[in-house]
């Protein structure tokens, strides 16, 4: 071994469970359009790692890591570009790491080795291409989820940023859950075509920013039942089977109302969502815990201390729903994450009776 050498590390990482939240989505990532997707093909053409990356704004984008064969899990390889720069050809994979402690500081911060583990290799380019290369390092943000946590994953292929919340994907039973509930007495309706523009209108409220074509691909891909007040939304979920997508309403009875309505429809027994964690008077059936991290910082937009009870709030992250305690009483915006891998940002209506509990 030579001195510019070192052993890898062996901590072994479930890869399974690593994978398993990616790989459990209902609606696709990379079938929305505003998805690119990177592969590396070993010398039989086959697949041996696949990553995906949604850009929802210009410095924010969401990374899918869906597959990865035990063949590359946790080793650095060599890879080559094939004539698309998104699809790498394996090279090698190598035994021992480059010890880069003894190369000179501006080799050390400006250059990569050239042997890394996959989802370095993949991440790096898919964030090239959704964000661009100008500040990629200061200003622009990659967020990732995962049941497990993974070294390489923080410490190659830069995700070393933990959030501050806590995160589970919870099961309940409805029987349980629905006693629960303080639904309002709202007018509740199918979404239909007719709606398209009245919802793309109130996701534009909510969010800060124009996601037609999201809000389009969510209703055209799942069940939707729509709140509506005076004529105009309040509210809208989305969901498939016993999976929610997403929940948001003006008010927590309003958004109580529709979740009680999506059971009640779908004739269900049981409901699953991502949530934040200790937020439901309900006892979960199963609660897991889920690791968030970022490569550059947790998106400060996100004001928890404007949180002033312990009302239910909901946020819905990445096909799943995340829920916070509180009402709150000034307007911000948040980030969080969609089902099929569209994060998102909602913004909490100005006034102390009006706030937003779930959003896709």
């Amino acid at each position: 071994m030579s001195l510019h050498q070192i052993q890898l590390p062996s901590k072994p990482c479930n890869l399974m469970a690593f994978l398993e939240l990616d790989k459990s989505s209902v609606l696709k990532a990379e079938e929305f359009s505003g998805s690119k997707s990177a592969f590396i093909w070993d010398e039989n053409g086959e697949l041996v790692a696949k990553q995906t990356i949604v850009k929802y704004t210009p410095t924010h984008a969401y990374c899918i890591y869906s597959d990865c064969s035990d063949e590359v899990a946790g080793k650095n390889i060599r890879v080559k570009e094939d004539e698309d720069a998104h699809h790498l050809k394996l090279v090698s994979i190598e035994t021992e790491k480059e010890n880069r402690r003894l190369l000179p500081l501006y080799v050390q911060f400006h250059t990569v080795p050239e042997a890394r583990p996959a989802e370095a290799h993949l991440v790096d380019r898919l964030a090239e291409h959704a964000l661009g290369r100008f500040n990629l390092e200061l200003k622009k943000n990659v967020t990732h989820d995962s049941f497990v946590e993974s070294d390489s994953w923080r410490d190659e292929a830069g995700f070393i940023v933990t959030d501050r919340n806590r995160f589970v994907y919870v099961t309940f039973k409805t029987s349980a859950l629905l006693p629960t509930l303080t639904p309002a007495g709202t007018k509740i309706t199918k979404f239909s075509a007719k709606d398209l523009e009245a919802v793309s209108d109130f996701d534009t409220s909510v969010c800060g920013f124009t996601r037609d074509e999201a809000v389009e691909f969510i209703t055209s891909n799942s069940t939707v039942f729509v709140a509506k007040g005076n004529g105009v939304v309040d509210g809208v979920i989305a969901g498939k089977g016993s999976r929610i997508f997403a929940l948001y309403g003006e008010t927590m009875e309003i958004a109580h109302a529709l979740i009680k309505h999506y059971i009640i429809a779908n004739n269900l027994t049981q409901v699953s969502f991502f949530t934040r964690e200790d937020v439901w008077e309900c006892e979960p059936l199963s609660s897991r815990r889920v690791h968030r991290r970022h490569t550059r910082a947790v998106p400060s937009s996100i004001k928890w201390s404007k949180t002033t009870s312990k009302k239910l709030r909901f946020f819905k992250g990445r096909g799943r729903i995340w829920l916070m305690a509180g009402r709150v009483v000034s307007r911000s915006a948040l980030s969080v994450r969609a089902e099929y891998g569209i994060p998102h940002c909602v913004r909490r209506s100005s006034g102390s009776q009006s706030s937003t509990y779930g959003h896709f």
